[in-house]
């Protein structure tokens, strides 16, 4: 099966920018180990004011954020999936939206043909298909980018609707060769 990196279009300079996140939400806290501390948290945050904002349906920075419809199809694939509220309050527009915290599961699926730079970020990323055959909706441990991976399936079904603001970007898979030496 084919996996793809879910990122968010940065062709779209005025996406939607939550204001704080990072400072409520830290990358520990949005780890399996961790998760019920950001149970207890009433999460709302302010969006950067921008002359025109569109409000796109994944955001992938400081934290991944779902819209609503997102979560919803994402939901279908992956019922358990961890999911928190987060409101998103446009001040200047009167505008409140839903959007939710994401928090798949971390899996050790990198594949030694994977390659990294010097200060440890991917130059290559290749996985290892058999660790995450049952996976629809992951993280890949052991890396430093958060990227948040989907499958096939799941590609295919965002890609029939409406959604805006999502690019795809295909994983290598590893190769069954031998290296001859």
């Amino acid at each position: 099966m084919n996996y793809f990196i879910m990122m968010q279009d940065d062709r779209i300079s005025n996406a939607i920018e939550p204001v704080g996140v990072s400072e409520v939400i830290s990358a520990e806290k949005v780890v399996d180990e961790q998760i019920y501390k950001i149970d207890k948290l009433n999460l709302q945050f302010p969006v950067r004011e921008k002359e025109v904002v569109e409000y796109v349906d994944f955001i992938q920075r400081p934290v991944s954020l779902l819209s609503d419809k997102l979560k919803q199809l994402i939901e279908k694939y992956v019922p358990d999936i961890y999911t928190k509220s987060v409101v998103l309050v446009d001040i200047n527009r009167v505008r409140q939206d839903l959007y939710w915290l994401v928090v798949p599961p971390r899996i050790k699926c990198l594949s030694h043909q994977s390659e990294f730079h010097k200060d440890g970020t991917v130059k290559k990323l290749v996985i290892d298909e058999k660790k995450v055959a049952s996976y629809k909706v992951f993280k890949i441990d052991g890396i430093m980018e958060e990227y948040t991976v989907i499958s096939l399936d799941v590609a295919e079904s965002l890609l029939r609707r409406d959604f805006m603001g999502i690019r795809l970007k295909k994983i290598e898979k590893q190769s069954m060769q031998k290296e001859v030496i």
